[in-house]
């Protein structure tokens, strides 16, 4: 709702600042001003009332008509323009991450961040690629898709934290089980990325559409169970993480 207000406000603003709506409104408001200002009689005093009134009335015709006819227009535009803004920042933002994952010297992060992002993108292309499919069922492979991208990000942020909490501590005894969870959790990501592979490969070998419905129902099973076992480890790493901070924490506040 606030989106549709912010989208309206714009539109509005736009078309009054156009010069076609600006220019006559300024014309007939100087022109009114001499008229008060100046104490114009006579002739003077009616050719300047008239080009107010011409300005006045040329500026509110033109906002009307831009206002009836362009205004879908410009919502479309501004409405292309805020997703375009968007999808560069998410890119930005992914980027950025893609870049921090170099922190911790582990290649099988970054090379897991690009194929996830390579893979993305493929499967965003599959009513491309196989148009002959039941739609309904590409776009939920999509979805899945999708998501256990989101989830492989969530735990390739999570491998990061691992590393920076083993960083900060002192001794090999208390850095192993958490390296040894990072461990786990990087080896989940990059069988994640493999299934994701494997799905897209065999969605793109369909050919034969009464047997691809069977298929197509079955590699979405195989991605939602690849999603309930990537939550399931992150979810002991979170234990993990938060077992950690309490950790530290009780140590701090012992006097």
């Amino acid at each position: 709702m606030s989106d549709n207000k912010n989208i309206a406000k714009r539109v509005m603003k736009d078309i009054l600042g156009s010069p076609l709506v600006l220019v006559p409104f300024m014309v007939g408001t100087a022109a009114f001003a001499s008229f008060l200002a100046l104490g114009l009689k006579g002739t003077a005093a009616v050719g300047a009332v008239l080009v107010g009134l011409v300005g006045m009335l040329a500026s509110a015709g033109t906002f009307i008509t831009k206002f009836i006819l362009g205004k879908d227009d410009r919502v479309k535009q501004l409405v292309e323009a805020s997703r375009s803004k968007a999808k560069l920042d998410k890119r930005k933002a992914l980027d950025h991450f893609h870049h921090r994952l170099t922190m911790d010297g582990d290649e099988r992060t970054e090379t897991a961040m690009q194929d996830l992002r390579s893979l993305r993108q493929a499967f965003r292309q599959l009513d491309k690629i196989a148009p002959d499919l039941n739609r309904a069922m590409i776009e939920d492979i999509q979805q899945r898709s999708e998501e256990l991208f989101q989830q492989c990000v969530s735990s390739l942020e999570k491998t990061l934290q691992l590393w920076k909490t083993a960083e900060s501590l002192a001794s090999e005894t208390a850095r192993k089980p958490i390296l040894e969870q990072r461990e786990k959790l990087v080896a989940d990501v990059v069988q994640t990325v493999e299934h994701m592979s494997r799905t897209l490969a065999s969605v793109q070998g369909i050919t034969n559409r009464s047997e691809g419905d069977i298929r197509l129902k079955r590699l979405r099973g195989e991605l939602d169970q690849s999603m309930e076992v990537a939550k399931k480890v992150e979810q002991r790493v979170d234990s993990l993480l938060t077992g950690v901070r309490v950790h530290n924490l009780s140590g701090i506040n012992k006097p």
